[in-house]
Parts: C-alpha cells; sequence; structure tokens
C-alpha cells in the first residue's frame, strides 16, 4: 500500500497512548491500539527481534487486509525522554517525512497510525504501523545466490539513476542503505525508514558522503557494477574523467567510515545485543553459533579478548579472514576453513594490499580456503587501525 500525500490524520487517545490514524481502521489495527502488547504477545504476533531500543513485530490481519508491521521505538532514561517534551516522537517524525516524499512524487510506504505512549507528559514510547508490501530489500537481493548477473547489472544503473533523483529533490537519508529500499513486485524502488531522514534543498557535497556509505555494505557487486551505479548516478555522458574526479571523493569517506564501524565494533565487542550472546564466561555469536569451528589458544584472558575484538573489526572492515564464533576465558573459536583447496596466490596479493590499507600484521600472515575464497586463518595476527578520522 503506497499511500497518497492528501491523506488526513484522525486523533484518537486511548488509555496512555495518542493516535493518528489514517481513515478507518482495519480490526486488527483497532485492537492494537486498545491493548498493543496484549496484542502483541498474542496469537498471529512474530516478533523481528529486539534491536536495542527499537522492536519490530508482524502481525497477522484479517481476511482481506495484508498484515502489519508494527515498530515500537523505547525511549530510556529521563535524560532521553527530556529531548522529546517539546518534539514529536521519532514515529511522528517517520510519518512526516514519509508524507514530504510522496508529495515530491517518490513511493514510500506510509504509516497508516502513529502512536505516542506519554506518561505526566513525558514521552515513554511511540509506535509505528505501517502494511505489509509485497516487496524485497534491495540488499536481500543482492545477497541472494539465485539473482543473476544481468539482474545485478539491471539493479545498478537503475538504483543509480534513483538515486541521484532522490539527492536532487534534497531527500538527505543518512543511513544511506541499500536494505532500506523496497523493490517491489512491479520493479518500483519503494523508501522504508525514515527515522534518520530530512528534506530540504538539493544536496552538495553531503551526497558523497550518503554514496561512500552505499559502497559500504556488502552488496556482492562487483568492481564494474560499481561503476556502472556511478556513471548512472552522474548521468549517461559521463566522461572517464569525471568518474575518477567522483571517485576521489567518495574514497576517502569510505574508508574512513569503514574504520569508524570497525572502531564501534571494538567497542561493542562485549555487548550482548541482537548479534551478541553472552553465557557465563563465553561469548557467542548468534548468526554463526552452529558453524564447524576450530579453536586457537591464547596465553590468558586478556590475549583472548584482544583477538574476540580484533575479529569483530576485522569483520567490519570487510577483510578475507575467518571470524570469530566463540570465546572462552583463554580461547576463540574462528570458523573452521575448508580441508581441500589451495590458497589463491593472486587473491593472496589482493589481499594483502586490502589488509595494510586498514592495519599492519603483527605477525607473519597465514592463509586458507573458505567458501572457495583465499582468507587469512589467523587474524589474531592483524592489528587494525582504527583512528578516528572525520566523516
Amino acid at each position: 500500500m503506497l499511500a497518497s500525500a492528501r491523506m488526513s490524520w484522525n486523533l484518537k487517545t486511548v488509555g496512555r497512548v495518542r493516535w493518528w490514524v489514517e481513515g478507518t481502521p482495519p480490526r486488527t489495527l483497532q485492537k492494537l491500539m486498545q491493548d498493543p502488547d496484549a496484542v502483541l504477545q498474542g496469537p498471529g504476533s512474530v516478533a523481528r527481534g529486539p534491536a536495542g531500543r527499537k522492536h519490530f513485530y508482524r502481525l497477522e490481519s484479517e481476511t482481506g487486509h495484508p498484515a502489519i508491521l508494527v515498530k515500537i521505538f523505547n525511549i530510556q532514561g529521563w535524560a532521553s525522554r527530556a529531548r522529546y517534551w517539546m518534539r514529536p516522537s521519532k514515529a511522528r517524525h517517520e510519518a512526516e517525512i514519509a508524507r514530504a516524499l510522496v508529495s515530491r512524487g517518490f513511493d514510500v510506504s506510509v504509516p497508516i497510525a502513529v502512536g505516542e505512549e506519554r506518561r505526566w507528559g513525558v514521552l515513554a514510547r511511540s509506535f509505528s504501523i505501517i502494511p505489509e508490501l509485497r516487496a524485497r530489500d534491495l540488499l536481500a537481493i543482492l545477497r541472494d545466490p539465485e539473482t543473476t548477473d544481468a539482474e545485478r547489472r539491471a539493479i545498478a544503473e537503475n538504483f543509480g539513476s534513483f538515486a541521484r533523483k532522490l539527492h536532487d529533490a534534497g531527500i538527505n537519508q543518512d543511513d544511506f542503505s541499500p536494505n532500506n529500499f523496497l523493490l517491489d513486485d512491479k520493479g518500483r524502488y519503494v523508501l522504508i525508514d525514515f527515522e534518520r531522514c530530512e528534506v530540504g534543498s538539493p544536496l552538495g557535497e553531503r551526497r558523497w558522503t550518503l554514496i561512500a556509505k552505499l559502497h559500504r555494505h556488502k552488496m556482492r557487486l562487483t568492481y564494474s557494477n560499481r561503476l556502472r551505479f556511478l556513471r548512472a548516478y552522474l548521468g549517461e555522458n559521463t566522461t572517464s574523467q569525471e568518474l575518477r574526479d567522483a571517485w576521489t571523493k567518495i574514497e576517502p569517506i569510505f574508508y574512513a567510515l569503514r574504520r569508524r564501524d570497525a572502531r564501534r565494533a571494538g567497542e561493542g565487542a562485549f555487548e550482548a545485543g541482537r548479534n551478541i550472546h553472552h553465557d557465563g564466561d563465553m561469548w557467542t555469536v548468534h548468526a554463526r553459533r552452529d558453524e564447524p569451528v576450530k579453536r586457537i589458544m591464547f596465553e590468558n584472558n586478556d590475549a583472548a579478548c584482544t583477538a574476540w575484538r580484533r575479529s569483530h573489526q576485522i569483520e567490519r572492515l570487510a577483510l578475507p579472514a575467518l571470524k570469530g564464533v566463540r570465546m572462552g576465558p583463554d580461547w576463540v573459536e574462528y570458523q573452521r576453513p575448508d580441508i581441500d583447496g589451495e590458497p589463491n596466490p593472486i587473491e593472496i596479493e589482493r589481499n594483502l594490499k586490502r589488509c595494510k590499507r586498514f592495519g599492519e600484521f603483527v605477525s607473519e600472515p597465514q592463509w586458507g580456503v573458505l567458501g572457495g575464497l583465499t582468507v587469512l586463518t589467523n587474524p589474531h595476527g592483524y592489528q587494525p587501525n582504527t583512528d578516528e578520522d572525520d566523516v
């Protein structure tokens, strides 16, 4: 369901929650408005996984209506709540931005309802209710092994042109990520997630930062397809020199972002969350806990902690290395490399250049094969450089 720019809100207060609703809400939404917690914990509701201060749910609707997606913004601590004393919540901000984008001619998934729960006038949490679309996010499509080379080329070109239209229209989506764009069954790009989005004048130099943010994601696009994206973004008649000039603006920002991501990954390597789980004296990465592993012993806990932290930093730098799976008092378990297969000398040379761009080896690098790719098998012997850069 893509919204019209002329829709109007109806206001309704239920308990502590004030709701802004578009039109007549479906029966499922009416029940949600009456008692959000009971409905989201009841039958037909599936949690999409807590992510820090945000929680996501998919709620089955009655026959003839699409399922609805519920995003909850929790406001933790009085200092954070005080910031919203005279400001709209993140949910309302998203809805207002969505309408502004619709008015500029873009396809947008607009909330059909927004709620704010306040206690003694202080915002505690807010709700954004969006109908589910028959669409997939761009990152999932690009990472899908069944996506053909021709489809990847088409996406690179089409999305490059689309991104240029966004930026020329003054749409500054700070989280400019491929998973914040859907491709529907009609081939249209649909924008989602406007929590960190502003609408204003056409973007100037800021556009290069957004493109750098986009390219730091693991989209499984070849170098040629990334050039296709950039050429489509700049225009059909772009010369080779103009392409090089654009990349000289993007490249330093790209590497600074990678280092920032690695620095944050190191800081969060011992914080339980949606990705990392703490169990007694052991840390585990959820997504890899069932993978075959090899265990490396260290002299003491400090050395094991350093290796575990480096593993997370190397992963965020997108360097070719075995990833950490689990950490104990004096050991770290990494992905187990393939038994068969010889490292490719050409890939080793390329990987060395990539690694030296972001840090240095404190011991002789060792190489193996994982999933057919040449990777570093002793990542604990690599020291990333995560010095802070302006982004």
